[in-house]
């Protein structure tokens, strides 16, 4: 018996040793490695007053200027809540002041009228961003901590929006300049009948259209030359650039481009600006060659640092079947990275996949090859996750072991 016990063991050992090499489930020596990568979060509460826990920043960031801050779907309020606690303490302690996120730029732009200057209500900007996923109580109160933050500093944030989605906004705002100025609104007609007659939606206009507007745009651009102030010429300019931006889109990797080259025209626009950039996941990654987070880094290098997000298993805010409510999340399957890293019974924590990609260990090669990793948007499918190369995509990654949903301002 005490033979056959031995085979047992001596068998049973390598199987399992193998099994968890796969990334089915992590060993001890696994989990041990791992952890001496790991930076834990007290909180993800943005009221918090003891940021100890994220002075690791910055070390992190160092001097980088463009900090990217993902999320795994629109509607957590875990993420968002931890994203804007990490968003004020980069404003607070590393002197970021520019806040800007994955929304229109022009429509975006507005808040400042609220956070700088008590104009307007920070509800209808938002709302006027046009995505439920900013309507939402979390983003009201870091948009309030901006305007008190604005109100007892010099150096006061500027938001935006590097997306164009839509040229409403664009053009409302160069509408706006022709109307202040009275100059005559024939060019202004003409763009608004053609782009409103040949509008398809999500795709591109025309080539033929895009060459009309095109031509419409140079002549209204020509009324630059007579503004004054050089922060209204500069928005004046951008939002014709929105306009020739938004003729153009027809697939995600089109936008992305764009997105990248607003990020720049901030960064080019006001000097010397350290940006704080929140988006999803996949547009902050760096690892697909077609994501914004890859045109920055391109551009950027060693300037531009990116965060993951990451959550085990709950609810979110999310936009199914024309119904916009509370939904079940899929919670993280055997073998995705979210699973692995829940088994380490930690809640909050940033993993330093930087440094295990350059310390190259065996312990650590489950997480530097591709593994199932959450990645929704404002939507759902049925299976949530997609094999990602996470070491590729991200400098460093925040995990939330459970979510809950965000909550909107108003019911749908």
């Amino acid at each position: 018996m005490k033979i056959k016990f031995f085979l047992i063991i001596l068998f049973t050992f390598p199987s399992y040793a193998i099994r968890a090499q796969n990334g089915n489930e992590l060993t001890i020596q696994q989990k041990q490695y791992i952890n001496k990568f790991i930076y834990p979060l007290s909180t993800f509460e943005p009221s918090t007053e003891n940021n100890e826990d994220l002075k690791v920043l910055n070390k992190f960031i160092g001097n980088c200027d463009i900090v990217g801050l993902g999320e795994s779907t629109h509607g957590s309020s875990e993420v968002y809540k931890m994203k804007y606690r990490i968003s004020q303490y980069l404003i607070k302690d590393l002197n970021f002041n520019i806040f800007s996120l994955e929304a229109n730029m022009p429509e975006s732009y507005l808040m400042n009228d609220y956070i700088s200057r008590n104009i307007d209500s920070p509800e209808d900007v938002l709302r006027g961003m046009y995505f439920w996923l900013w309507q939402t109580q979390e983003t009201l109160n870091f948009v309030e901590w901006l305007k008190i933050h604005n109100e007892n500093t010099n150096n006061k944030i500027l938001f935006d929006g590097f997306d164009m989605q839509y040229y409403f906004g664009a053009l409302k705002q160069v509408r706006d300049v022709y109307n202040a100025n009275n100059y005559p609104l024939d060019d202004i007609n003409s763009l608004i009948k053609i782009l409103k007659d040949n509008k398809r939606g999500q795709k591109k206009y025309a080539k033929k259209i895009q060459v009309i507007v095109n031509e419409l745009l140079n002549k209204v651009s020509q009324k630059a030359l007579t503004i004054v102030d050089i922060e209204s010429r500069k928005r004046f300019l951008q939002n014709i650039s929105i306009i020739r931006q938004k003729i153009q889109v027809g697939s995600s990797a089109t936008r992305d481009k764009f997105m990248a080259e607003n990020v720049d025209w901030i960064k080019q626009n006001y000097v010397p600006s350290k940006v704080i950039l929140s988006a999803h996941n996949n547009h902050v990654s760096k690892g697909n060659s077609t994501s914004m987070g890859y045109h920055v880094n391109q551009k950027y290098h060693n300037d531009y640092v990116n965060f993951g997000f990451a959550f085990y298993e709950g609810n979110y805010t999310a936009s199914i079947g024309k119904k916009i409510g509370t939904f079940p999340s899929q919670t993280a399957p055997t073998g995705s990275l979210e699973y692995n890293l829940n088994s380490l019974n930690i809640p909050y924590f940033i993993l330093d996949l930087k440094s295990i990609k350059e310390d190259n260990n065996e312990l650590g090669k489950w997480i530097l090859k591709k593994i199932k990793f959450r990645k929704t948007g404002s939507g759902s499918k049925d299976d949530e996750f997609r094999k990602t190369n996470i070491a590729d995509s991200f400098d460093y990654l925040i995990f939330i072991n459970k979510s809950s949903h965000s909550n909107l301002l108003r019911e749908y």
